[in-house]
């Protein structure tokens, strides 16, 4: 019952900061936002007995990714950002879309709560050591393409901001 409770609590704290970096006018708030909401991702995965999904989550987006956003951010000046018609149209859409969205997973949830569980059903695992083997072996060159593809933004974000 207590876990249901915080499981509830760090999806309604996910769903709101999320709505946050929707409608939020300022850049930094917005990634501020953000980092509350992976951070509440985070939570989730702890309750439903992911550990290492809750640390990669934590280490990997709420750390890493999000400050290099914030660096590409102060690197960009977010006062010379002037807020623009298509960005408000852009993020009402999204929000109705987050919202449609947020919607079929509660109604998902309600109609598996109701249906009966079969058997027969195995459950896979992975621990840490399985996941590493097959990222440096099967999946080698997405996970080197996506360091390179960082380098790339960092790279043109250093460039954009030296030109202004």
């Amino acid at each position: 019952m207590l876990l249901s409770s915080i499981y509830y609590i760090f999806a309604l704290t996910a769903v709101l900061s999320a709505f946050g970096v929707v409608f939020s006018t300022r850049p930094v708030y917005c990634l501020l936002s953000l980092v509350v909401t992976m951070l509440s991702l985070a939570g989730i995965f702890v309750i439903i007995q992911t550990p290492f999904v809750a640390v990669i989550q934590v280490l990997v987006y709420a750390g890493a990714i999000l400050v290099l956003f914030l660096y590409v951010i102060m690197l960009i000046n977010p006062r010379q950002i002037e807020p623009l018609v298509e960005i408000v149209i852009t993020r009402r859409l999204g929000a109705v879309l987050l919202t449609l969205m947020f919607s079929l997973l509660i109604l998902g949830t309600l109609l598996r709560l109701y249906r009966a569980v079969p058997k027969d059903v195995k459950l896979v695992t992975f621990d840490a050591k399985d996941i590493a083997v097959r990222m440096f072996t099967d999946y080698l060159l997405p996970f080197e393409i996506t360091s390179v593809l960082l380098l790339v933004a960092i790279i043109g974000a250093v460039i954009m901001a030296r030109r202004g």
